[in-house]
């Protein structure tokens, strides 16, 4: 099958290719990392921890970033997922996801978790991360609350992607400034 000439233009300029990816989110151990570190500031207060974590995914979302393309699972509007067949494609997005999601977690962990406050650090990550697979959930149950969750998680999302050397080192970057601020400040 030939590859459409504007996905092509897509890849040579290094831009986004959005209308051809399904996945338009901040890589996962972004978000972990931002939980953690949020999770890091009030280790007393899991409900506090929770609640700032998971606002935090959209506040960051807001900023530009590259995503990886995933080849099964689509983010798109007015996609349902509940048929995926179980071929390789669908196992590498899992994989892929799996691993960017347990990275997170690991380096989360190692940042800002001591033996009393790995729970909650624990916590932060996750609840940091949890708006993308919800994203996979309202795919394949489309109801409340989770429809008017996806509204507004994709209004204050990024229109703006970046390629993909610029956007990973971004997003390394605003983890380490984050990290670095909460573990010298905090």
């Amino acid at each position: 099958m030939p590859i459409p000439a504007s996905l092509r233009r897509a890849v040579l300029r290094g831009g986004a290719m959005s209308e051809y990816t399904s996945r338009r989110d901040m890589i996962l151990s972004t978000h972990a990392v931002v939980g953690g570190a949020i999770a890091s500031l009030f280790p007393s207060h899991p409900v506090l921890v929770a609640v700032a974590a998971f606002a935090s995914h959209f506040a960051i979302d807001a900023i530009p970033h590259w995503d990886y393309p995933l080849r099964a699972i689509k983010l798109k509007r007015d996609v349902n997922n509940r048929g995926l067949p179980a071929d390789p494609r669908l196992f590498y997005d899992l994989a892929l996801i799996g691993f960017d999601a347990c990275v997170g977690l690991l380096m989360t962990i190692w940042l800002f978790a001591a033996p009393a406050t790995t729970g909650v650090i624990v916590l932060g990550a996750l609840a940091g991360m949890l708006p993308d697979p919800l994203r996979v959930a309202h795919r394949m149950f489309p109801k409340q609350p989770l429809t008017t969750l996806q509204r507004f998680h994709r209004w204050a999302h990024t229109k703006r992607t970046l390629s993909w050397p610029l956007g990973i080192s971004s997003q390394a970057l605003f983890a380490a400034s984050v990290s670095w601020i909460v573990l010298t400040v905090g």
